[in-house]
């Protein structure tokens, strides 16, 4: 059966997105979680939008984490651009600042601690009314977002306006161009590093526990036709809480195996972020990228 409820959140989170997951499963709605739903080494970034695609409803667990993870960012934009059902629960004593813009207008349920207390109501009694609402959500239907078309008419064609600023630049540009590719040809070693594109992308950081030591596997992609050369390296630092590095690890763009970019192996489970570095032969940092998306395997 196809899900019904897609649940966005920050993998500080996890436990409430679990929750949440458990109360609607049980009510027979199904949902799109990314540690049941996406796939080890597969497409993750098609895989998240395929499950907002197919959901009717989109669940926020709202917290100052998830406003400040670019990857729930991502979903909530997807989903207020589709118009999708969105239902945020609170459950801390913060308020949205990134995703302030595509939260109004809904309808917040608060299971903050603040909330909890003074309305003397338990944080199970608040998973409740999320499966209520989205029963209600669920079955009503919504229609994708149209511009309106209050603009008037233009009664001049944009080339009749413009006609003859547009040929003026575009003999300008005929000319620069040619200057351009001219003395580029003696420039050619001086700007290749410029040229540099990497094609890396991070998708998440996957956790194995081993029973007395902890494996973080960072997953991500390389795209076909990426200018970064076999040599360069993939430098990864692994960070605690305090942000202090708890371990690093160096791999050669030509070694990456499948979509394992690096790892390591801890003895605690302390990691909560990681930061990628592409570096070539004279270590000098070409692309630098953050994920604090860490999903238990």
């Amino acid at each position: 059966m196809a899900h019904e409820v897609f649940i966005s959140y920050s993998s500080k989170n996890a436990e409430y997105a679990n929750a949440v997951h458990e109360k609607l499963d049980n009510e027979g709605i199904k949902c799109w979680l990314d540690t049941s739903n996406i796939r080890t080494a597969t497409n993750f970034a098609q895989e998240i939008i395929d499950g907002l695609n197919e959901a009717k409803v989109i669940v926020l667990i709202y917290s100052k984490d998830s406003d400040d993870s670019k990857y729930v960012y991502r979903e909530i934009e997807t989903a207020f651009e589709s118009n999708k059902h969105i239902v945020p629960l609170k459950i801390d004593d913060t308020f949205p600042k990134k995703l302030e813009f595509f939260l109004r207008g809904t309808q917040w349920l608060d299971a903050s601690p603040a909330a909890l207390e003074e309305k003397n109501i338990t944080l199970e009694s608040c998973y409740d009314e999320v499966v209520e609402t989205v029963k209600k959500l669920k079955d009503v239907p919504f229609e994708p977002y149209h511009p309106p078309h209050h603009v008037p008419r233009v009664q001049k064609s944009f080339f009749e306006k413009y006609g003859k600023y547009l040929i003026a630049v575009v003999v300008l540009l005929v000319v620069v161009g040619g200057f351009v590719a001219y003395t580029g040809m003696n420039n050619t070693d001086s700007n290749a590093d410029n040229a540099t594109q990497t094609g890396i992308d991070i998708g998440y950081v996957g956790l194995q526990d081993n029973g007395g030591s902890y494996s973080y596997y960072v997953y991500g992609t390389i795209a076909e036709g990426s200018n970064a050369s076999s040599k360069d390296v993939i430098h990864i630092d692994f960070y605690d809480k305090d942000g202090k590095v708890v371990d690093s690890c160096d791999s050669k763009i030509g070694d990456a195996e499948g979509n394992v970019l690096g790892s390591v192996d801890v003895s605690q489970k302390d990691i909560v972020n990681v930061t990628v570095k592409l570096q070539n032969s004279d270590k000098k940092v070409l692309y630098t990228q953050d994920s604090d998306n860490i999903v238990s395997e």
